[in-house]
């Protein structure tokens, strides 16, 4: 059996909040909040553990989430608070969602004391390594609640003294250097629009679009895994698969020698399906196929009698002229040579 926790601190920064009194951290209500904002952030969750009639553990609240480098650092992390007591009384402040002014948290007013109070019944305690829960402590969680890292002074058995803020910024510092930040929320804001931005180009059947907007979500992955690029790689991968069986299909079409047919798949391919894999190896064999002298061909007096169109369409009547009787005299009996023919005889 684990002793029970006389108080927990678990407290979050999520940024925009405006408290009255002193500057303190913005903690979540619930850990299911934090740890939906850790994976969807791809950030770390401190936990730090008081308890309230503790002296050293009063300076922690009282010194250490007031100072101005903790501060700073702590935005970097999700934070609960969680605390079976609550001497440390209220204070009038606004609530973060509704921005309504009411009795909160004297220590971390964007919270209630009921929320640091259940967390403390049953959360938090779960995270000491041995049966006995002492304060103070600092824990660093990750996304699936594992205990990445252990920040205390002292021992669990004789007892626990404050961490110095100095050596817990450079602990997290630490941390951060090893797990790497999050994202912010102005970064997750724009995350989270190019993954719906994706969905509406997929219902679209914008496959071009779809690819453009999961790629540039992919580009905001960290080290720590975030859900939204997660979504995004895999809808890639699923993507990839499709463009994967269009480029199979282009190989009967070369072994018959259906050079237009087989180049136009893999131009299809090259831009429908942008950034996967096998955009990059329909380009590969397009540039296979084209080393073949017959392609060659095909390729050349195809490009011979477009520019010539483009020319018509411009009314550039003599450059259209000169590209098309090139294309007639370099590849009589190709399929654009009898095109640029038609043309020729429309010309006069």
């Amino acid at each position: 059996m684990r002793a029970p926790l006389h108080y927990l601190l678990v407290s979050g920064f999520l940024g925009g909040a405006v408290l009255a009194g002193p500057k303190a951290p913005e903690c979540v209500a619930t850990s299911e909040e934090a740890v939906k904002i850790a994976r969807t952030r791809g950030k770390l969750i401190f936990l730090t553990v008081l308890v309230d009639h503790d002296n050293e553990a009063r300076m922690v609240a009282d010194q250490t989430f007031r100072d101005k480098a903790f501060l700073k650092i702590a935005k970097n992390f999700v934070f609960l608070y969680a605390n079976n007591e609550n001497d440390h009384g209220e204070r009038m402040a606004k609530d973060p969602k509704t921005g309504k002014r009411e009795a909160r948290c004297a220590d971390c007013p964007s919270i209630r004391c009921e929320h640091h109070m259940m967390l403390a019944q049953s959360y938090a305690r779960a995270f000491y390594p041995g049966s006995t829960a002492r304060a103070p402590c600092h824990f660093v969680l990750n996304a699936n609640e594992d205990v990445v890292q252990i920040i205390k002074a002292g021992d669990f058995k004789t007892g626990l003294q404050i961490v110095p803020v100095k050596r817990l910024v450079a602990e997290l510092k630490k941390v951060i250097k090893k797990h790497g930040k999050g994202l912010t929320e102005k970064e997750y804001a724009e995350l989270t629009k190019l993954l719906v931005d994706a969905r509406a180009a997929r219902a679209r059947k914008k496959t071009e679009l779809e690819l453009e907007k999961l790629t540039a979500a992919v580009k905001f992955q960290r080290r720590l895994s975030i859900e939204g690029v997660e979504k995004a790689k895999a809808r890639v991968k699923e993507i990839d698969k499709e463009a994967r069986r269009k480029l199979k299909a282009v190989e009967p079409l070369a072994e018959a020698k259906e050079w237009e047919k087989a180049l136009d798949a893999l131009d299809q391919i090259i831009k429908g399906y942008p950034g996967t894999l096998t955009e990059a190896d329909a380009r590969r064999r397009k540039g296979e196929l084209g080393r073949n002298p017959e392609v060659k061909r095909l390729t050349k007096a195809r490009d011979l009698y477009e520019a010539g169109m483009k020319f018509m369409e411009r009314k550039r009547v003599d450059l259209a002229r000169k590209r098309f009787e090139k294309c007639v005299r370099l590849f009589d009996g190709n399929k654009y040579a009898d095109l640029a023919k038609v043309q020729l005889e429309r010309l006069g």
